[in-house]
Formats: structure tokens, sequence, C-alpha cells
């Protein structure tokens, strides 16, 4: 029977089936896709029918024009953004949030990340073209993602608090909320049914 390979990702480290946690010393997210593409070199493809990549919490990864990452990795446990959590909260209050992506802010969310990233790290949100999680970055480099291929799943796009799942699509009041000058509209990934194939490594499909 065809093996499937299930990287996990998470901060300082990830697993590979039950192999792991396989340790990363560094939060820059290349560093990251180094160490899998490391740990996948002494793999036989030959057995292989797919390879998952996913993430134990969510985070934020954010890309310049070209795709470089822009700066470390902000992991979803990081507590930095507790205050912009609390004022997302003064905004609009918890039946709001609640009501409109079914999630109510805190620092575990990808919205209080770009929050505090908006207002703390202004050279690289003027910067910034893409912002995906650690784990989207992971699978679209793995694959030779190009500029405007990014996915996600349904799951990791609700965990960012930015997802209006009811209509299928990113929140524009949250986004506005966040910054109302930036255009939206290339900056998210693109969400996929799970499972749903997204390129291949080596001939072996990798998916959601």
């Amino acid at each position: 029977m065809a093996a499937v390979v299930q990287i996990v990702v998470s901060p300082h480290g990830f697993t590979a089936n039950d192999v792991g946690p396989i340790a990363v010393e560094s939060d820059h997210a290349d560093d990251y896709v180094a160490a899998v593409i490391a740990a996948l070199e002494g793999i036989d493809f030959s057995n292989l029918s797919n390879i998952t990549v996913d993430g134990s919490e969510g985070g934020l990864v954010v890309l310049s024009h070209d795709g470089t990452p822009l700066r470390p990795i902000i992991w979803a446990s990081d507590t930095t953004s507790q205050a912009d959590a609390q004022w997302c909260l003064k905004k609009n209050d918890e039946q709001w949030w609640t009501t409109e992506v079914g999630v109510v802010p805190s620092h575990l969310q990808t919205v209080t990340k770009l929050s505090w990233l908006h207002r703390s790290e202004p050279e690289t949100w003027n910067k910034m073209c893409v912002a995906c999680s650690p784990a989207d970055y992971i699978r679209w480099r793995l694959v030779n993602g190009l500029m405007g291929s990014m996915v996600t799943s349904p799951h990791d796009a609700e965990r960012t608090a930015m997802w209006l799942a009811k209509n299928n699509m990113y929140s524009q009041a949250v986004l506005t909320l966040i910054d109302n000058e930036r255009d939206w509209s290339k900056c998210l990934p693109t969400v996929k049914p799970a499972g749903a194939i997204v390129g291949s490594l080596f001939g072996t499909l990798v998916n959601l």
C-alpha cells in the first residue's frame, strides 16, 4: 500500500508521521522549508502517494512581491498581539465577531497578528504582498508555488478570524477594520477544500 507522509509544523520544529519532533532552531520560514526538505530526502518516493503539511497551530508569515519572507514567523501562541485582540473587541463586540466569522479574537488568531504588524512594523506592512500561515508557506514552497497560488484549508482559514464561512469568502468588514487602504484581493490564500491537491514534489502529490 502506498504511504502518506503527514508533516505537522509547530514552534521549534515539526513531525513527519511518527518521526520527530525534528527541531528547527529558528523562526525563519525558509529554515523550516530547508529542514522539511532535508527530512524528506531520505524517503523512498516510489512508495508514496501523498504528502500533507499542516500546522499544530496557526501563525503568520508575510511575503514580499517575490515571495521572500519579510520577517520571522509569528506563531499563534505568541502573545504579543494581546493588546490588538482587545482593540478588535473595542471596535466590535464578541457577538459581532461570533456572528461575522465565528471566532472571538484573541492572540491566537491571525487577525490580531496582522493588527499588531500594521501598527508595530509599518515598513514591513507596506512591503507585504502575501500573508499566510507557516504550514501554507512550507506547502507552497514544496510545490514550487508561484505568486498568486497560495492556498489554505477551510479549517485554517476559520482560525484566522477573518473567514466568512457562510459566504465562502474573507470578511471585508474585518479586513477593512485592520487596514481600509490595502487591496486585500491577492494578499490572502485561496481557500480550497480539505484534501485538495495543490501540486507535487518529485512526482508525489501534495495536498491540504
